[in-house]
């Protein structure tokens, strides 16, 4: 049958839905137990910060469901999700990095 907006109704089990090792992120791959930031932007009516959490499910179609620290929960594309323990600095760091005058 059809769906909302005349699309084809999508079973709630696909294919694409099932669980898979890892999935392209930000800057890597994620895989489930990776912990990882996102970013509430004001686009999406949030505040612009950054929120840790730690994936628990990683999808066949690229998407990650994450629980934050905070308790909230989130499934989303994994191309928003940059992972925390890369070696990189994180954003907080970035910032001072730039301010810093080497000379």
């Amino acid at each position: 049958g059809l769906g909302f907006m005349g699309k084809p109704a999508v079973p709630k089990y696909q294919c694409c839905r099932q669980p898979v090792q890892q999935a392209p992120g930000a800057n890597g791959r994620l895989i489930q137990g990776s912990r990882v930031q996102t970013q509430y932007t004001r686009a999406e009516g949030g505040d612009d910060k950054w929120y840790p959490g730690t994936i628990v499910e990683v999808y066949a179609d690229g998407q990650v469901k994450i629980k934050y620290d905070d308790g909230d929960k989130w499934t989303g594309s994994g191309q928003y999700v940059w992972l925390l323990d890369t070696g990189a600095p994180t954003v907080v760091q970035a910032q001072v990095v730039q301010a810093t005058v080497v000379g």
